[in-house]
């Protein structure tokens, strides 16, 4: 009742806000030129900040955006290559207001950006909450073939693998881990629960335009899972130039990569296609930091696992359908094939062997979004996506717990069963945002549901179990839904400060139903239920008191609900057999920002501060004997309160307009409350109170030089020590382990020919051919760096 009596009262406030007056409305008109040639400047973007209000400029330079909101506005203009310019201007009604931009080169023109990191547009430059960008050119840089590679270095970001086995992947910022970063593809969460485990390797980049990265006290826009902050994948539009390319990419180990992308537009309809197919072979490195020319016994474990993985998607959008509206429609498929563990000639291609896993992949996505522009400024964003994920996996899971109770006895094969998840994921977003001046309203709703089937096969392993060395079938069947309202005011106090207030709503509701077959639950157990509701706001304040620098800081809360933690799905056919408990309660966590950017034409510093406190924070852990009881084997807990906290540094200069070099550096903590029980009274007390995985200190280093057709980038990405936790079950003890730190080196030469319209590159990857120093194949997830050595590449793209 309560929520429901908040999304009406959003809709009549909304509604309201819809019968403004049509009439108060006016016209800007200008042009755009070179401030040093004075030469008309085609193809330039003015936008009315915080609006989708805005044109292009025509082949004199000049430009004309109706259908402005009375009142007083920021208006930016801004071209590749250029530093973005804003002006101030009154608009009046059924008048027009004439604005003349000068635009100067600059080598860095980052400022140009536009961002959605407030759910409104802005110039990165003028944006009030601190957003970070990762460009295509940075990813066609990095040879990323998915988003795992293009994330891997950038500041305050970790992308790891905690399984050599299968190479789950698991991303983590400014110290907190996966299941606190919403991860949104075009400001939708379609990242669903399944694709937590192995998406980052498998969502391609031929598809992305850009990566947003906004950090620190998300959920007051995005709900549940942003305590750490909030990636958002901004995918590719039609242009207006019909263009096609096709690249082939071939490297070390069958890391081969083959993409093809299209886009054209005709009056009102656009259409983008895109595919690619990347993967590997496996590859098995020794771990005793040895360059692989001089590997002579590898242990026989993949380090690297075979995938083969094939997106392929498009666009359409169609304009003006009627009147000042846009229709969005998007397709997208995916299907990943994925094999590793011990490389036995004879059974490493059987699923059920010892030591192996196989995983197959398809996903389906669809999506349509319309946004429709009123005469009065205002303008209504509505979106819906629908996402099907299948995962069929095979370990010895089974295997190995039946030989185990049976004197080493095989099972019946037609006993043996994979692991099967099912995941349909419906979202739906309906959004408001209205100018009032300088100042500007949004209002949204938000809605998914989530329902996930699991099913596989066990054997009771308990020796004091009656039921013990019994088969049984698990089956867990999860739903939940989310409704969330948010409301955000950004206001323009003067020139110089703009502060940006916001608060969102969240309610979840989730049922966890797990029962077994024969003797173990057959008729199940009593259902797990969640029923949890959270106030989040947010407060971001901008103060710019010279041109050339910006001053941010922001505070916010945050939640996490128990429901559809990645790690219960990495452990395949495990993870039916994972306890949450009805007493568990959401992490919550406040948020600090306090950030600094001074920019001028050739030279850029930055710094940024960050704190959050985390309250009941989550862990998994051994079951319970009450779990263990229910044929459950590892629990969630609520295990203690914790903080990360950090400072970043960066930098970049344009030494010569060919040559530009930029760095980063990281100085972080991150401790608990209290000594993680499981370490108590041990001599790993102390280390036990660092979060884990959460480097002391991080940096790297690019440098780019192209002068002509030439483009070289070489970079370098150092990891300080960390604190990881080996679990052995071997001769070793299990510990806490303090990291080495490592530097790693990449590099890629391209050039362009006739008009770029051939481009050629070749690269490496991990140049010193560095190895992490140990590897436990008795602690599967003990990684911290790279498990193989030195991939080389080449490739070729032709576009038309």
């Amino acid at each position: 009742m309560k929520r429901a009596q908040i999304a009406l009262t959003m809709l009549g406030v909304l509604l309201a806000m819809l019968n403004l007056s049509a009439a108060d409305v006016g016209t800007i008109k200008g042009s755009v030129k070179d401030a040093g040639t004075g030469e008309p400047l085609a193809g330039a973007n003015v936008i009315v900040e915080g609006t989708t209000i805005g044109t292009a400029t025509d082949v004199d330079g000049d430009f004309i955006v109706r259908n402005v909101p009375v009142g007083r506005h920021k208006v930016l203009a801004s071209m590749i290559g250029y530093a973005p310019v804003s002006r101030r201007i009154e608009v009046e009604i059924n008048d027009a207001a004439y604005v003349d931009f000068r635009l100067r080169q600059s080598a860095i023109s980052m400022g140009a950006v536009v961002v959605t990191g407030t759910r409104t547009p802005r110039f990165i430059a003028d944006v009030p909450v601190r957003t970070e960008v990762i460009t295509s050119e940075t990813i066609e840089d990095k040879a990323a073939p998915d988003l795992y590679e293009a994330l891997d270095g950038s500041a305050g970001i970790r992308v790891e693998q905690q399984c050599l086995y299968c190479n789950f992947s698991m991303l983590r910022m400014q110290g907190l881990g996966a299941d606190h970063t919403q991860i949104l593809v075009d400001g939708q969460p379609v990242y669903s629960g399944l694709a937590g485990v192995y998406g980052l390797q498998q969502l391609s980049t031929a598809e992305v335009e850009r990566i947003e990265v906004t950090k620190g006290a998300g959920s007051a826009l995005y709900g549940s899972s942003a305590i750490a902050g909030a990636i958002n994948v901004i995918t590719k539009r039609p242009t207006h130039e019909p263009s096609i390319s096709l690249g082939v990419e071939m490297g070390s180990y069958n890391t081969n990569r083959y993409h093809f992308n299209a886009s054209a537009r005709k009056n009102r309809l656009g259409v983008t296609l895109f595919a690619q197919r990347h993967g590997g072979a496996i590859i098995d490195q020794t771990s005793d930091g040895l360059s692989m020319a001089e590997v002579k016994n590898p242990d026989g474990i993949s380090d690297r696992v075979e995938t083969n993985v094939t997106n392929a998607g498009f666009t359409v959008i169609v304009d003006t359908i009627t009147g000042q509206d846009q229709l969005t429609v998007r397709g997208k498929t995916l299907h990943e094939f994925r094999l590793g563990g011990v490389l036995d000639e004879d059974l490493y291609e059987n699923p059920f062997s010892a030591g192996t896993e196989r995983i197959i992949t398809d996903r389906y996505e669809g999506e349509a979004g319309y946004l429709k522009r009123f005469s009065f400024g205002g303008e209504v964003n509505g979106s819906f996506a629908y996402v099907h994920h299948n995962r069929n996996a095979t370990n010895d899971t089974y295997l190995g717990d039946y030989m185990a109770t049976h004197a080493d006895t095989m099972p019946n094969l037609e006993e043996m069963r994979p692991y099967m998840a099912a995941e349909n994921l419906y979202t739906a977003n309906l959004n408001y945002l209205q100018p009032f001046g300088m100042a500007r309203l949004l209002l949204g709703l938000q809605y998914s549901h989530n329902d996930l089937t699991e099913s596989g096969k066990y054997v009771v392993v308990d020796e004091e179990d009656p039921l013990y060395g019994e088969s049984y079938t698990s089956t867990s069947e999860k739903k939940a839904d989310e409704f969330g309202a948010y409301l955000q005011g950004e206001f323009e106090i003067a020139d110089p400060l703009e502060i940006v207030a916001g608060v969102r709503y969240d309610y979840h509701q989730s049922e966890d139903n797990f029962r077994g077959s024969g003797n173990v639950a057959p008729e199940g157990v009593e259902p797990v239920l969640y029923d949890e509701s959270a106030i989040n706001p947010r407060l971001a304040v901008k103060f710019s008191p010279f041109s050339f620098l910006v001053l941010r800081t922001s505070a916010g809360t945050g939640f996490k609900v128990p429901y559809g933690f990645s790690e219960d799905l990495h452990l395949c056919s495990g993870s039916p057999r994972v306890w949450k408990g009805a007493d568990l309660e959401p992490e919550k966590s406040i948020s600090y920002n306090l950030s600094a950017d001074f920019n001028a034409d050739r030279f850029a510093l930055n710094v940024n501060a960050f704190r959050t406190d985390l309250t009941n924070a989550v862990g998994l852990v051994d079951a319970s004997e009450q779990a263990s009881a229910l044929g459950y084997t590892y629990e969630w807990q609520n295990v203690d309160d914790a903080y990360v906290q950090g400072i970043e540094l960066g930098a970049g200069v344009s030494v010569l307009s060919f040559l530009g070099v930029s760095a980063d550096f990281a100085i972080n903590d991150g401790q608990y409350a209290n000594v993680r029980e499981d370490w108590v009274g041990t001599e790993y007390e102390d280390a036990s109170r660092y979060v884990s995985r959460f480097p002391l200190n991080t940096g790297g280093v690019s440098i780019d030089f192209d002068p002509g057709d030439w483009d070289f980038t070489l970079g370098a990405n150092y990891q300080g020590p960390m604190y990881i936790d080996y679990f052995a079950d071997g001769e070793e003890p299990t510990q806490i382990k303090k990291t080495e730190p490592h530097v790693l080196f990449d590099a890629r030469l391209a050039r362009g020919l006739f008009k770029n319209r051939l481009n050629l590159y070749a690269g490496g990857k991990n140049l010193t051919d560095y190895v992490q120093p140990e590897k436990h194949s008795d602690d599967a997830a003990f990684m911290y760096a790279p498990m193989y050595g030195r991939i080389l590449y080449a490739g070729v793209e032709v576009s038309f």
